[in-house]
């Protein structure tokens, strides 16, 4: 019909019948670009808001974290519209020259599989970022899931392009890759062993988003931050960023400190190494000065104290460790429900060790190290009371006072 038109206005205007072709043939390509512009106009004017407020309303809780992948997607949606519209418009155009609407068909193609796959991978991201925000600890590898999905998209419109640029069928396509296959396997390795180990990651609960773990094979010591398909990247404290291998959560061993997180408290165990000289009996007079004193005489009180008291042989060392556990059920910020125990190790060159092992209460870093100093600055500064020395090296105190 519009040729036949076309053929009309030629003659109406005199058109020698040899140039009728070109005439029609020009005028069918004008028509196609006009159709094509004035589609890309209303897309720009209409269609993409209309999208991008649609997805707002869908994904509306997450209006400024997810904007710029929403706003992605759609306009990779609405250049579908000029493509489909110029497809629908090519058999009427270009009927007569069979060769051109082939070539122009294959490029409409393979500019609809081009925005059509980024669309998808742009939904694929949309998601994970929409999941990531929605659920503050999650339990899903959503980075490397969506990863392994972009990647197959990858793939998918990948072979689409080919065969539609060979013109050839995708499963013929597909049957010609069975040879590459060991090239391929080699090529994403990576990719898969990342995958494999998500999988197990997320069924065995082994590392979150946010959990602090210990590398040190990796130089990694810090709170994961991203766990994608083929590394896992770790702030450490320093505010450096390491960089491990998703597999390597599997093959190799680390520590993940999310269950001293979640428990009651954060173990405090260190020991005083109490100078074997000073360790001896206590006479009745020096017991007697002890219990006057202000500092310990609630400690006195105690009834395991007394019962110490009571003996024939009470040391100054058997003393200590009594009242350490007694500063210790008396700390504020000590878990009493938890393990509580104050013990002597192995004597050493090094003197006696006396350790306390407990729980703080609070798990904060900077908390956690504030209390564990406090508890030792008032353990050492009682020592001499009861006639105790912590073990120094000679040579270390010498050097102390030669350098000041």
């Amino acid at each position: 019909m519009l040729n036949e038109l076309l053929t009309l206005l030629a003659n109406s205007i005199m058109l020698p019948e040899r140039w009728h072709h070109i005439f029609i043939l020009g005028c069918n390509i004008l028509i196609a670009v006009f159709v094509v512009a004035l589609c890309f106009m209303l897309v720009r004017a209409w269609l993409r808001p209309i999208l991008a407020r649609i997805l707002d309303k869908l994904d509306g809780r997450l209006t400024h974290e997810t904007e710029r992948e929403r706003r992605s997607l759609a306009s990779h949606l609405a250049h579908l519209l000029p493509a489909l519209v110029l497809q629908a418009l090519l058999p009427v155009l270009f009927s007569q020259n069979e060769h051109l609407s082939a070539v122009l068909g294959v490029l409409v193609w393979l500019y609809l599989y081009l925005f059509l796959g980024l669309a998808v991978a742009a939904a694929i991201t949309l998601i994970a970022k929409s999941y990531a925000h929605l659920v503050p600890n999650p339990t899903i590898p959503y980075q490397g899931i969506s990863q392994l999905l972009k990647l197959l998209t990858f793939i998918v419109f990948s072979i689409l392009i080919i065969s539609t640029t060979l013109g050839k069928s995708p499963t013929l396509l597909l049957s010609g890759l069975g040879a590459l296959t060991a090239v391929l396997l080699l090529v994403f390795k990576d990719a898969i062993l990342g995958f494999v180990a998500s999988i197990q990651i997320a069924v065995n609960n082994m590392v979150n988003v946010g959990d602090w773990i210990e590398m040190p094979k990796y130089g990694a010591d810090g709170d994961v931050t991203e766990i994608a398909l083929t590394t896992v990247k770790v702030r450490n404290w320093d505010n450096t960023i390491t960089t491990i291998p998703t597999y390597a959560l599997i093959s190799d061993s680390f520590k993940n400190w999310r269950g001293m997180q979640q428990s009651g408290g954060r173990r405090i165990k260190r020991a005083i190494n109490i100078d074997i000289n000073t360790i001896r009996f206590i006479k009745s007079p020096e017991l007697e000065k002890l219990q006057q004193r202000q500092r310990l005489h609630d400690f006195f009180q105690q009834q395991d104290v007394r019962d110490l008291l009571n003996s024939d042989d009470v040391t100054n060392i058997a003393l200590f460790r009594y009242y350490v556990r007694w500063t210790l059920r008396q700390h504020p910020s000590i878990n009493q429900d938890m393990t509580l125990m104050v013990r002597q190790l192995q004597p050493t060159e090094v003197g006696l060790p006396v350790e306390i092992y407990c729980f703080s209460a609070d798990k904060n870093w900077l908390n956690y190290e504030a209390i564990q100093a406090d508890i030792f600055d008032k353990l050492f500064a009682i020592l001499p009371v009861f006639d105790l020395a912590a073990f120094q090296r000679i040579g270390s105190r010498q050097s102390m006072t030669q350098s000041s």
